[in-house]
């Protein structure tokens, strides 16, 4: 017999998980489009410049000697090194930045020797990772909601993301942080349902390539440690499978395999700690005191990234309340989580989420800093927030319900509103030259533009305030037409030996270099729209 309500339902199944795969696949396409269309920012020069083995005293002491180069020759430094080794590229780590792990600038030496060193072939490696994530976040979905469509819906809001596609197009190792996360819970979670050795090592090795990966992976670690914790103060049959075990034996699995993972990581951690303050000093920035208002912006701005990306000016109200529905949507999640999973589950989601938050977060608010607000170094929580929210829509979107403000149909337009959120923002930053991420280069495109407009004219470079300017004149060397002439000097500038030109540029010039221009009888004027660009008068 004819069952026109059995048939529609049918269809209806079986719509959403195409729905969602091909979400995904535009996610998956979004990552490689215009993959070198921004430009190759201060942060990405650093990957290249470790990965070929240079160090940056080695860039001060062939250009800073008050001489005019070309473009062209700064970029050598964006090549492997002639005679290097994988050593020469741990060794400019070790002196000159430690706190970051060396394992993606490895993979990315590597790289760079089988596929050159162009922006496409540089971003391709972090584009290439990000896609590893994915299947990884639905075996994590599935191990901890045990259900097919939650797990689709939280790789599709992956795929989607308009900050996992920013930073899979950027050649950091903020992809594999990422893949890091998604992996080491995974076999967490595997580990606490089945107590296998097999997947406690899986843990430990996960833990061992996060922490080489990037020193954020050990918030990862503490949040991890936490859930481990709180779960073994009540054992809960709720993991049915899970055998029932004394609390101090279940802890010490846990604690085993960290123990191997900071065993192996020690070798790098050694070179952390002798050279503390060297890391210290490279990373002062992020110390900056930031007043609370501006604490909490960003903390809105970085936990809806996941979701929307279109941007308007820092202190827009409009910004805000475009990102209001997204914040609802991220606290009705977790309250769902809070009131409808089991104890396991919401553990691991609250811990995963708060834990590596709260640490940056606490410090910032009490005793001053902003790394809270670096959205990248929120990495950690990120997944399971996502998470969350998969577990929302995954309740709702085939509920039967009919009512206006709760039923089938509102969820199923609310996920459409949410994806098309999503392919929004990265269109938009799809064909942008750059992004809110690339600080302090996203004025390197309106300089670029303006130098190569004024092919006569000569860029004054030094070291710049914070000793941003290395990263930043060869992100404008990508950029520059070879002819543009730049006169590199160093803590003693000789301005004399200035070429005769109709225009004199300055880069975002140090204090000592001020001092100078002042002393020679010149000013300095602000090109128009510009922050970091001056011309001497």
């Amino acid at each position: 017999m004819f069952h026109p309500q059995k048939i529609f339902n049918k269809i209806r199944l079986q719509i959403l998980p195409l729905f969602l795969i091909v979400a995904i696949v535009v996610g998956v396409s979004f990552r490689f489009v215009a993959l070198d269309g921004k430009i190759y920012w201060h942060d990405e020069v650093y990957t290249n410049l470790r990965a070929a083995g240079y160090t940056s005293q080695e860039f001060a002491q062939e250009f800073y000697q008050n001489r005019i180069v070309s473009p062209i020759d700064l970029l050598k430094y964006q090549q492997l090194k002639p005679g290097s080794t994988p050593l020469d590229t741990l060794n400019s780590l070790a002196t000159e930045d430690p706190q970051h792990s060396p394992f993606y600038f490895l993979l990315a030496r590597g790289w760079m020797f089988v596929g050159g060193n162009s922006i496409l072939a540089s971003r391709l490696l972090p584009a290439l990772i990000s896609l590893i994530s994915l299947p990884f976040m639905y075996l994590l979905a599935w191990e901890l909601f045990q259900s097919s469509q939650t797990a689709l819906l939280a790789t599709a809001f992956l795929a989607l993301s308009p900050f996992d596609i920013l930073f899979a197009q950027t050649a950091r190792q903020y992809s594999l942080l990422t893949l890091m996360v998604i992996v080491s819970s995974y076999y967490l979670l595997k580990a606490v349902r089945w107590r296998h050795p097999l997947f406690w090592g899986g843990y430990s090795l996960a833990c061992i390539l996060g922490l080489y990966t990037h020193i954020l992976f050990g918030l990862t670690i503490i949040g991890h440690g936490a859930y481990i914790l709180l779960l073994s103060l009540e054992p809960s049959p709720s993991f049915s499978r899970r055998k029932k075990l004394p609390f101090s034996t279940f802890l010490l699995e846990f604690l085993a395999a960290i123990a191997i993972a900071i065993l192996a990581y020690s070798p790098w951690l050694i070179i952390l700690i002798n050279n503390l303050q060297q890391a210290i000093d490279v990373t002062h920035w992020s110390a900056y005191p930031t007043s609370l208002l501006n604490l909490i912006k960003l903390w809105i701005l970085s936990f809806t990234c996941l979701f929307i990306d279109i941007n308007f000016d820092f202190n827009s109200i409009q910004m805000y309340l475009l990102r209001l529905p997204f914040i609802l949507i991220i606290v009705a999640a977790l309250y769902q989580i809070s009131l409808q999973t089991n104890r396991p589950t919401r553990l691991f989601i609250w811990t995963s989420i708060l834990v590596p938050f709260l640490i940056l977060a606490l410090p910032d608010v009490l005793l001053g800093g902003g790394r809270s607000g670096v959205t990248r170094f929120l990495i950690p929580s990120f997944p399971a927030l996502q998470l969350a929210v998969a577990y929302l829509f995954s309740t709702h979107i085939q509920s039967n319900k009919i009512s206006l403000m709760d039923g089938e149909i509102f969820w199923r337009g609310l996920l459409a509103i949410l994806f098309t959120s999503s392919i929004i923002s990265i269109s938009i930053s799809a064909n942008s030259q750059s992004w809110w991420h690339q600080v302090p280069s996203h004025e390197i495109p309106q300089m670029a533009r303006y130098l190569n407009q004024n092919p006569s004219a000569t860029l004054i470079v030094d070291q710049g305030i914070d000793y941003t300017n290395l990263g930043n004149i060869i992100s404008l060397s990508y950029e520059l037409n070879p002819n543009i002439k730049l006169f590199m000097v160093n803590s003693q500038p000789n301005l004399l030996l200035l070429p005769v030109g109709p225009k004199i540029l300055v880069l975002n010039p140090s204090q000592e270099l001020r001092q100078r221009i002042e002393t020679s009888n010149y000013q300095l004027e602000k090109v128009a729209q510009q922050t970091q660009l001056w011309e001497l008068k």
